[in-house]
């Protein structure tokens, strides 16, 4: 709307509409996080819930939630917002009179690039503080998730980026040369962040070329930069997926039920109530038409043909259900029990066939033993024969 109006002045209509989406910002959505961070400071300040960021400071425990956390920075941007409107500089004004609820005078010109750049930054925060929403879906919620596990990685990657774009810019400052983009430290470290994201102009070079030492540092920084670094990140965000691709579906299903519980405590006890009675769990349950069951559940109802079996899943046990008459143990006959007994019956015939087996083996030998025994008692004999005889 403050674009349309710089284009063709303002007017009634559209003022009326920009004051009126403005105040549901500043009415609705302002008060009601208000009310919900000064609820939860107060609670933890009473239960004392505190924790130390680097081991010193205490915040309240509420805002370890990125979602708290993201809460209270748009608070405070729109708190900004509130105080720089510039509706409130034009109140009283001619152009005021002129025009009703214009929010564009020669006194709100001060204030008008801050309050855009304050206001680009909560449209970014309503927007990420939207990823609640994927929960709905599993497959978007870990995506998110897997994420939010390798920016860890992505914030090692910017810290060694700024480490060496600090390091080469205050070397080239200190070397004699006459390039205007090289000199000083914020205009080095502006030209080598611009060299880094290929941002740099290809008329610049030129000129970096006069200079061989400056040439010089400059490749090593692209040496470390575009091939060290950037190679190094694609293996830790490599090594970081493998990681939690395993438990990814896990870590979503308890973010999911981490929100589930969040926004419960936010639930009026009268609503909850309403809510359990309308789940009707006072009430039993049909396994079949008129087959009654328990109660305490929900009922699914599915085709006949979905889900086909020939053993009957319910349990059923006649007499007293006194808990020192337990119930009498029934005689499984399911396929883990006619496993159980095929291999049980594959090892007794193993068992079988190998004893037979060495029983024939030991038979031979001793046969063996005996024939060789009285070939050697007949050999014995016919030598005593024919000494004899000599």
């Amino acid at each position: 709307i403050p674009r349309l109006q710089a284009e063709h002045g303002p007017r009634i209509e559209e003022n009326i509409a920009l004051l009126t989406c403005r105040s549901l910002i500043y009415l609705g959505s302002m008060l009601k996080i208000f009310y919900s961070q000064l609820r939860l400071l107060v609670s933890d300040c009473k239960t004392r819930s505190f924790v130390r960021i680097m081991y010193c400071i205490p915040v309240p425990a509420y805002l370890v939630s990125f979602q708290e956390t993201g809460n209270l920075v748009l608070l405070i941007i729109l708190i900004c917002m509130c105080a720089l409107e510039p509706l409130w500089y034009c109140i009283g004004t001619p152009e005021f009179e002129q025009t009703t609820f214009t929010p564009v005078c020669p006194a709100s010109m001060k204030t008008q690039e801050v309050y855009a750049l304050i206001s680009g930054l909560g449209i970014l925060l309503y927007w990420a503080l939207l990823m609640d929403f994927t929960i709905l879906s599993m497959r978007i919620s870990s995506f998110v998730m897997v994420c939010g596990r390798v920016l860890q990685e992505v914030g090692l990657f910017l810290m060694a980026l700024i480490f060496a774009i600090l390091a080469f810019a205050t070397a080239i400052s200190a070397l004699e040369q006459q390039l205007e983009h090289f000199q000083g430290v914020e205009n080095g470290m502006l030209s080598l962040l611009q060299i880094a994201l290929r941002m740099y102009p290809t008329s610049g070079f030129k000129y970096i070329k006069e200079e061989p030492w400056v040439l010089v540092a400059i490749c090593m920084f692209t040496i470390v930069v575009a091939i060290f670094f950037l190679n190094l990140l694609i293996a830790q965000l490599n090594q970081a997926y493998q990681v939690v691709y395993e438990d990814m579906q896990g870590f979503a299903r308890l973010n999911r039920a981490s929100v589930i519980v969040a926004t419960l405590l936010d639930v009026s006890p009268k609503r909850w109530k309403r809510f359990l009675a309308s789940l009707r769990f006072d009430e039993r349950l049909e396994f079949n038409e008129g087959d009654i069951g328990l109660a305490g559940g929900i009922q699914i109802l599915e085709p006949p043909n979905a889900n086909p079996t020939t053993v009957d899943l319910i349990k059923r046990f006649g007499g007293s259900t006194s808990p020192t008459m337990p119930w009498p143990e029934e005689e499984e006959d399911g396929d883990d029990d006619r496993f159980d007994r095929l291999e049980k019956l594959i090892v007794r015939t193993t068992k079988s066939v190998t004893g037979k087996r060495k029983k024939g083996q030991g038979t031979a030998s001793s046969m063996g033993g005996s024939g060789a025994t009285g070939s050697q008692s007949k050999s014995q004999t016919s030598s005593t024969g024919s000494s004899e005889g000599g």
